[in-house]
């Protein structure tokens, strides 16, 4: 996910993070599970994270999404080193999401992702169905069943659950419970809204089983009205 593609877990893993965190607007940025929710007309967002892999090894993510009629529209570049190797890696993403009933939405997400260093190359598509159930004000819960089209590879399940509490004003809890590169994870973040627009996020992603490393991520996103 040319040259002849590599499975997805070579490369130090580090397509399995473009596709499944790339240009996403997640629950919480740089969380995997996103939600079913879009940005409102005629705003957009900017973000940016760190990631540091247990055992050595980084991440750097610069992104930005903005509403467009009825979808919402990302892109994205990732800078990543781990086991030695680094590579570059870029994406876009089209986001759909439509609310049911006033406490339950669903959508869908499509992000293809293309190699841009050491050798530029077409990685593959990621499909998402997403689901938002609002069970109370403060308490949403976020289900994405997802995959992963690697173009020369074999295809991969990207699952995951995840919950977001909003424990008191500018303070927010997420958990999350997910599937990337065939790897299980266990992620638990908090989030403080510096301000209306500004919002700072620190989490860690424990490894449960399989061969991608644990990791912790800070990162930060900026809400703006475009002119």
């Amino acid at each position: 996910m040319g040259g002849q593609a590599r499975p997805l877990a070579t490369r130090a893993g580090v397509l399995a993070l473009a596709l499944s965190a790339g240009v996403a607007h997640a629950a919480g940025g740089h969380h995997a599970v996103d939600d079913a929710t879009l940005l409102d007309p005629g705003r957009c967002e900017l973000e940016g994270w760190a990631t540091g892999f247990s055992g050595g090894g980084q991440l750097f993510h610069a992104g930005a999404n903005c509403r467009a009629g009825p979808v919402e529209l990302g892109v994205a570049g990732l800078r990543g080193r781990l086991e030695g190797e680094g590579r570059s890696d870029y994406g876009i993403q089209v986001k759909w999401a439509r609310q049911w009933h006033p406490r339950l939405s669903v959508g869908w997400s499509l992000t293809p992702a293309w190699q841009a260093r050491p050798e530029s190359r077409y990685l593959g598509l990621s499909a998402a169905a997403l689901l938002t159930w609002s069970v109370r004000d403060d308490l949403a819960l976020h289900l994405n069943l997802a995959r992963d089209f690697a173009h020369g590879g074999p295809d991969q399940s990207r699952s995951g659950v995840a919950a977001e509490w909003t424990a008191r004003a500018g303070w927010s809890l997420v958990a999350e419970r997910y599937e990337e590169e065939r790897t299980q994870f266990l992620r638990a973040g908090v989030r403080l809204a510096v301000t209306h627009a500004l919002s700072v996020d620190l989490s860690h992603a424990q490894r449960l089983s399989g061969s991608l490393p644990s990791r912790w991520t800070l990162g930060t996103t900026w809400q703006f009205g475009r002119p």
